[in-house]
Parts: structure tokens; sequence; C-alpha cells
């Protein structure tokens, strides 16, 4: 299963590359949805994303819970001068600390690369920390985080930046919640150098 989703990745990500006639780019990964217990299966999420002025559907996909798996995305969104931009990426994340009674949140390292395409192409590949802990309560599944993280921009074709690299800094505030194993409800929002929020909702929930 993980080779097959990897390839359709792959695939994905080379169609980006050779659409032709959009416009424009987003960063594929803000917000980022990386917490230490990630919900599993499809997402569906509107986004408003960085750098973006619209509204943009992105569909998610995730084939295990927890640290050291993979999850892909792929997504349709105006950027910030209203032009369309395709994007889509893949993330990964492995374990640094399980939650204890010394320190009651689990910590993972998280990071991925990404394209979006447009009038120009801009490859990023965040690396991070993500930390977090599920619960619940009366009956109600609550997994708040943090996703801290630097992102490596490389900028392709004639686009008007000084530099071809660029760092960025951003962090994500993250909660999802659900009172059904079936589903959850996925909020996030990127603060810092990038700025994006992200509502939508994760089927097969936990």
């Amino acid at each position: 299963m993980r080779k097959t989703l990897t390839c359709a990745a792959a695939g994905w990500l080379a169609f980006l590359a050779l659409v032709p006639g959009a416009w424009g780019q987003v960063g594929w990964d803000s917000p980022m949805f990386t917490p230490p217990v990630n919900p599993v299966g499809w997402g569906v999420l509107l986004v408003d994303p960085s750098p973006g002025r619209g509204l943009g559907i992105l569909a998610t996909w995730r084939g295990q819970e927890g640290p050291g798996s993979l999850g892909f995305r792929a997504g349709l969104a105006e950027d910030g001068a209203g032009d369309l931009s395709l994007f889509g990426g893949a993330d990964l994340s492995g374990s640094l600390y399980r939650a204890s009674e010394e320190f009651p949140l689990h910590l993972v390292w998280v990071t991925g690369a990404g394209l979006g395409i447009g009038r120009h192409a801009l490859l990023s590949f965040p690396f991070g920390v993500s930390l977090g802990r599920d619960f619940e309560a009366e009956g109600v599944w609550f997994n708040p985080y943090l996703t801290p993280r630097i992102v490596l921009d490389a900028w392709l074709g004639q686009h008007r930046r000084r530099n071809d690299l660029e760092f960025s800094l951003a962090l994500d505030l993250g909660i999802d919640l659900a009172v059904d194993p079936g589903w959850a409800m996925r909020f996030g929002a990127t603060l810092g150098e990038r700025s994006a929020l992200g509502l939508g909702v994760s089927f097969r929930g936990r």
C-alpha cells in the first residue's frame, strides 16, 4: 500500500510540473496538519493558503496513525494575486518523545517536500517539530497541537525575487476533534511568514 501511495504521489507531482496555463503559486505546506497523533484516512478541507486571498480546496490522505506515517495532499487555490495555483506534497514524521508524567506532551519531528505551480514554480521543504496530546472527555476526542518549523523555498522560473532560495519561519496551531471514530473535524492556522487557515473533515477519524 505504501509503495502504491508513493507512486501515486510522485505521479501527481509530475502532473503538476507539466500543467500548462495555471497562474500563481502557493506554499503546499500551510497549514501542515501534522500533529503527533494524526487522523487516518481521507480528508477534504477548505483552505486560505499562503500567499493567497481566496478560498481553495485541499484533499489529504494518510494510511496509518502516529509517527512514521506518510501523508499526501493535493489542492487548488488562488494565490496572492488572485491567480490559479495547483499544489501538492508529502509529509513524514518520527517520534522524539512519548508523553509521560514528567512531560505530558508527545513530540515528533516533521518534514516533507512539495510543489506549488502556476506562473512560476515553488518547491518547499519544511523541517520542524510537532507537540501535542490527544485525550477524550465525555465522549469527545480532542487533539490540540503546535507545529513550529523552518521552510526552505526554492523558486523556479522567471520570478521577480532577489534570491532563488529563501528560508521562512512558520508556526501551526491546530486542533482535531471527533464524537465518532469514523470521522474527525480538523482546524489549522499558520502564523509567521506563512499565513494560512484550513478547516475540514477527515474520514475514518482515529
